[in-house]
């Protein structure tokens, strides 16, 4: 716990943190109360799943222009634009009573998110000393799943207020995010003439993948990344649907389940923060990411043994508590292999990449919404599918130049 003050007492990760916790607290607002409008608004079939897929779709074509523009603005002016820009759209959706202007309203706010998620991922390096990067992961993932618990219990009740009154106040917590993004201490832009056409495009791709092809490690860690997503693209509309169709409980109490996997996530901040170095000692950060890793997945394959809506609460909170060990310990791997310079390009084709996993979670929902498989058929194949692949990578780790560098 000593290592948090330490981090906490220096203003550049400071700026860092708290930049974090506004755009998390926003972000988890309007993930608990987009289905709830899209739902009364639109529908909860496939009207739902198409809504929180367009989130991820330009990510995944825009990703080389936005590693590019890193490379050539700097990561603290290009986050702090971007989240503005997505503050103001998050606050108009309520207006959006058309579909179609509703969606592409979406699509604009994952368009800036390629910009968002690797220009604040590439800072957190350099925000840390050395020999505080595992403190200092969990720390940026207590910023996340602290508005994990919050944000759904604060978007749930603000929506008593109304969509327009709730969507407003989501959009200010990230522009609060964007003000304090303008404090950070940014890489400074790349001083090397920039690349121009289709050599600029492909610079990105091939860099991430020379990373890859180089470090069996980073190769297992962009995996283990991947199957995690695919179980969190998975699990948000299975959570709605099942506390609906099994559990019979009210719209409010699904933002409810959410607010479990904050608190579990906490406990296991906790965990985290007291044995962090402990953990580190008998394993290596790669390690301890796909161990991890396969408990909570094991957890989340339990919430098919649920019956009601506390039995499931409880089985997230406890998944979530291996969760942000694993992340933590996969932050700080990779930092151990990229500088900070390499991190913002690799951060900005992985994340539309891993969103690539998130997407095919999500879109599997659609076996249940056509009848092809009961909603637990369809969550075994999802909680399966993601944690299996996770197995030979544990198995194997000590395969030929892999054992060196973990």
């Amino acid at each position: 716990m000593q290592d948090w003050k330490t981090l906490l007492a220096i203003p550049r990760f400071r700026a860092l943190w708290l930049t974090l916790v506004c755009n998390n607290m926003g972000s988890w607002c309007v993930i608990a109360a987009l289905p709830i409008l899209v739902a009364n608004r639109f529908g909860a079939g496939s009207e739902l799943v198409l809504s929180l897929g367009l989130r991820l779709l330009p990510k995944i074509l825009l990703a080389p222009i936005a590693g590019d523009l890193l490379r050539r603005r700097g990561a603290g002016h290009v986050a702090s634009i971007a989240l503005a820009g997505s503050a103001v759209l998050t606050g108009i959706l309520p207006w959006c009573e058309d579909f179609l202007l509703f969606q592409a309203t979406i699509a604009l706010i994952g368009v800036l998110d390629v910009f968002v998620s690797p220009s604040l991922l590439s800072l957190r390096g350099p925000a840390m000393p050395d020999g505080l990067h595992m403190a200092g992961n969990t720390l940026c993932s207590v910023a996340d799943r602290l508005a994990k618990f919050v944000g759904p219990i604060l978007g749930g009740l603000t929506l008593l207020a109304g969509f327009t009154a709730a969507f407003l106040g989501f959009a200010l917590l990230i522009l609060c995010a964007a003000g304090l993004a303008t404090r950070l201490a940014p890489l400074p832009p790349e001083s090397t003439a920039p690349d121009t056409g289709l050599a600029a495009f492909w610079r990105v791709p091939a860099e991430v993948f020379a990373m890859l092809r180089a470090d069996p490690v980073m190769l297992g860690l962009f995996i283990a990344a991947a199957s995690y997503m695919i179980m969190l693209g998975g699990l948000r509309p299975f959570l709605f649907w099942a506390n609906r169709d099994w559990f019979g409980a009210s719209d409010a109490i699904w933002t409810g389940l959410l607010a479990a996997q904050g608190m579990g996530a906490l406990i296991g901040a906790l965990v985290a923060g007291l044995f962090n170095r402990v953990l580190l000692r008998l394993m290596s950060a790669y390690v301890l990411t796909l161990l991890t890793g396969i408990v909570e997945g094991a957890l989340h394959l339990a919430l098919l043994l649920t019956g009601s809506a506390s039995q499931a609460m409880l089985v997230l909170a406890l998944a979530s508590i291996p969760e942000i060990l694993s992340t933590a310990a996969w932050f700080t791997a990779a930092q151990q292999r990229l500088s900070p310079r390499q991190q913002g390009t690799f951060f900005s084709l992985a994340i539309p990449l891993w969103d690539c996993g998130f997407a095919l979670g999500l879109l599997s929902a659609g076996l249940y919404t056509n009848d092809t498989l009961s909603l637990a058929g369809y969550w075994t194949l999802v909680s399966l599918g993601s944690t299996l692949p996770l197995l030979p990578l544990l198995l194997f780790h000590t395969w030929p130049g892999i054992r060196a560098k973990t």
